[in-house]
């Protein structure tokens, strides 16, 4: 995967050559304890039967729990302890496990959720970073690399007039993009409530999606626009009630969007600027913000993916079918079944079924989690800009 990084000016830190002898016959000190790599476990071990073995070094520790992503909260049902052995390492195995992707972290002594400290997988979300781990399944999926033509994943900073702020927005151009001429369709792609402008690129490999349907010929050449969802950088807690405004305010990012990201990224990259080249979509807290955004701007805006979330339902029902199937080539609904935002899916569902309104319907198995929104960004994606 490629990454540029478009700044003015990047600071190079400075380069140490590891396992180089010192002058002079001097010795490195001995490690502390909490970096000497030999106190260093395996973690997570995913055996060849899709059993996963969770190890943590914490000698002094009294409690350790496995704190799982609702992938994994499917399979275990609640946080399961892990038991601590010789040289103090906790160690937990638990599976099989349905392949797929999943997060987990650690709860130590009650304390908050943590990162495997040695995995160096990692999910970055606005409250700390949680580890990954993938089961790899039988057939391929669509966030498997394989050896096809790579495109290039762009992140640009950018000055908000809106929020009086610097921004952060990543960016997917498809292979061959820097050396061609045309103008491409554009899809923008709005993360969950904690997330961050990476975590469709870092966690939903998006980029990885979209270069295997590529190479399929499975999608059309399109542009990614993955931008920052929330407000502020800050979460309003007990130990900090000042962070606001809020940080899911609908209509300031609806406006930051349609106001300052839109017209930064036409200005910047070769996109197609008419209706019918520009897609919205987006997972959890996206989800609602996609649907507000496209209801609002229905000349903006001809294909629509809610993932995992229904927006206000008195949006919907006041919007005129007519209206809708008009402007709207396509709106893509999909859901697991054991997602606590299944209830409310399904009654969106319902609502545009009873109006007449086209749209696509995927129910699919398990619930709130990145195996569910990987593979809705692969099958919303085929149906993009085929006109």
């Amino acid at each position: 995967m490629r990454i540029i990084f478009s700044i003015g000016l990047l600071a190079v830190g400075a380069v140490v050559a590891l396992g180089q002898g010192l002058p002079g016959g001097m010795r490195m000190p001995a490690a502390a304890f909490y970096e000497d790599t030999k106190n260093i476990p395996v973690s997570p071990e995913v055996h060849g039967d899709r059993k996963v073995t969770f190890r943590l070094f914490a000698p002094k520790a009294s409690e350790v729990l496995l704190m799982g992503s609702p992938g994994i909260l499917e399979f275990t049902k609640k946080p399961l302890p892990l038991e601590k052995g010789d040289g103090g390492v906790w160690s937990l195995t638990i599976g099989p496990l349905p392949a797929g992707f999943y997060t987990y972290g650690y709860a130590i002594d009650g304390g908050l959720r943590m990162p495997d400290p040695t995995n160096p997988n990692l999910e970055l979300r606005r409250w700390g970073a949680t580890s990954i781990f993938v089961i790899p399944g039988l057939e391929e999926a669509p966030i498997d690399e394989r050896k096809v033509p790579h495109g290039t994943v762009h992140v640009n900073f950018y000055d908000s007039p809106n929020l009086n702020q610097q921004r952060m927005v990543y960016v997917y151009t498809p292979p061959g993009y820097e050396t061609g001429k045309q103008k491409l369709p554009v899809l923008y792609l709005l993360h969950g409530n904690g997330q961050i402008e990476a975590s469709w690129t870092w966690t939903g490999r998006t980029n990885v999606i979209m270069d295997n349907l590529l190479a399929e010929g499975k999608i059309k050449p399109m542009i990614v626009v993955m931008p920052f969802g929330h407000v502020t950088r800050e979460i309003k807690t007990a130990a900090n009630p000042s962070a606001a405004p809020s940080p899911t305010d609908q209509g300031t990012i609806e406006k930051e969007l349609m106001t300052a990201l839109k017209p930064m990224v036409e200005s910047k990259y070769r996109v197609l600027t008419d209706r019918n080249h520009r897609a919205i979509a987006g997972l959890s807290m996206g989800s609602a913000q996609s649907q507000m955004i496209t209801l609002h701007n229905l000349e903006q805006f001809a294909y629509l993916g809610a993932f995992s979330a229904s927006a206000n339902h008195s949006e919907w029902e006041k919007a005129d079918s007519g209206v809708l199937n008009q402007k709207l080539k396509l709106v893509w609904l999909g859901c697991g079944r054991e997602d606590f935002a299944f209830a409310g899916m399904k009654k969106l569902h319902d609502l545009l079924e009873g109006k007449k309104v086209r749209h696509v319907w995927n129910e699919s198995g398990a619930g709130h989690s990145w195996p569910n929104w990987q593979v809705y960004l692969s099958q919303f994606a085929q149906l993009l800009f085929r006109d």
